[in-house]
């Protein structure tokens, strides 16, 4: 195999940037946080240390346990007299148990707005089903962020806070580079009918050497994280490590996978073996034939539910957020994911992969060639809704 260009040279920060239409910025601080035991309090904790603004936005705002100690967090921040803001999308919170939080950031008097709600008594309203706000980011003073995968669900939380601790992942940054969540955040403020905030302008300036990184702002139609998806594939020299929840992936980004594990890059995917949207999963599946066959490893989770969207080239760069590898996430929804380039993160994230491993069961292809045919059948028959995953 010949040798590639390193992840981290300039040219391939420029061109990572150029595709995510955003500028590779100074990251001064990033931390890795795993599953909700290390996120929520993370989250939390910079709530209560915020001086001036907190704006928060999830896809999943559950009124349940978890939802109510956000929300208290919110209400408390807002009662010290600072700028708090929240968007949460009204379908997915639908999606657990716990039902709305919309009253309770009410009873708070958080300033609050549900993204394209729709109502099933307001039929002019039904084609905002196709367009969600899937994005998982706070905001803190303009200076501090986190993006992941996390909603704000008992699903995610620890056990110690009587959650079902679904795995996932999201990352913490600080630095330069938290102005274009801001400004993310702010783009999607309007869109959800709020009144425009000014934020201070993050300069194009030319790529800095790591570390540093981009928003990866995905909207409905733009293709974004695919693009980075495939040219993370066709330009990683020696590993490619996936994690995901819905493998439910669009053609061109399958056949990039394909290409890199021919050409001898270890391509290796953390799966769900128990998923929340059995669809999903059968759909899933159906690509574990053709991906072994190219090379890749295929890993099933053998705990709660795996959630978390990432991905991993080089131990070099680094993809957090909330795009999922499906149709949904790549092409209907609004998503927001950050794009590090930084070895020390990427080393991180590496050896989580490796730690997530111990805890997976890999799948073998004279293993997967044998399962029962009517699992082969439920694969065949969840395909027929791939569009709607």
């Amino acid at each position: 195999m010949a040798e590639r260009p390193n992840l981290l040279w300039l040219e391939s920060i420029a061109e990572l940037s150029r595709i995510v239409r955003a500028p590779a910025m100074e990251v001064t601080q990033t931390e890795v946080l795993r599953d909700g035991r290390q996120a929520f309090p993370a989250m939390l904790e910079l709530m209560a240390s915020a001086q001036h603004s907190v704006c928060f936005e999830n896809f999943i705002f559950a009124g349940d346990a978890t939802g109510r100690k956000f929300a208290a967090a919110l209400g408390e921040a807002s009662r010290r007299g600072l700028d708090v803001r929240v968007i949460y999308d009204p379908v997915g919170t639908m999606m657990v148990k716990g039902g709305s939080i919309a009253a309770v950031l009410e009873s708070e008097r958080v300033v609050a707005r549900a993204f394209r709600p729709v109502s099933l008594f307001a039929p002019w309203t039904w084609p905002r089903l196709r367009h969600r706000d899937h994005r998982k980011t706070l905001v803190v003073d303009g200076t501090s962020a986190v993006v992941g995968g996390f909603c704000i669900s008992d699903n995610w939380a620890a056990h110690a806070w009587g959650g079902r601790n679904w795995r996932d992942t999201a990352l913490m940054v600080r630095g330069p580079v938290v102005a274009q969540v801001a400004s993310a955040f702010e783009s999607m403020w309007q869109r959800a009918g709020g009144s425009t905030v000014e934020v201070p302008a993050f300069a194009a300036a030319p790529c800095l050497p790591p570390p540093c990184g981009m928003a990866a702002a995905d909207r409905p139609g733009a293709h974004r994280v695919a693009e980075v998806y495939i040219w993370l594939a066709d330009h990683a020299s020696h590993s490619l490590d996936i994690t995901d929840a819905y493998l439910v992936t669009p053609e061109p980004v399958v056949e990039a996978f394909e290409a890199a594990a021919r050409r001898g890059v270890r391509v290796r995917f953390l799966l769900p073996g128990s998923n929340n949207h059995p669809v999903a999963a059968a759909s899933a599946r159906r690509l574990y034939g053709r991906l072994m066959a190219s090379g890749a490893q295929i890993h099933e989770w053998r705990g709660a539910m795996v959630h978390a969207k990432t991905a991993v080239a080089d131990s070099a760069i680094v993809l957090v957020g909330s795009s999922n590898l499906d149709p949904l996430s790549m092409t209907r929804n609004f998503e927001l994911n950050l794009l590090l380039a930084d070895g020390a993160t990427g080393l991180h994230m590496s050896e989580m992969f490796e730690d997530d491993l111990r805890g997976a069961r890999e799948i073998h292809p004279g293993e997967w060639a044998k399962r029962p045919w009517w699992q082969k059948a439920a694969e065949t028959a969840a395909g027929f809704f791939d569009d709607n995953l």
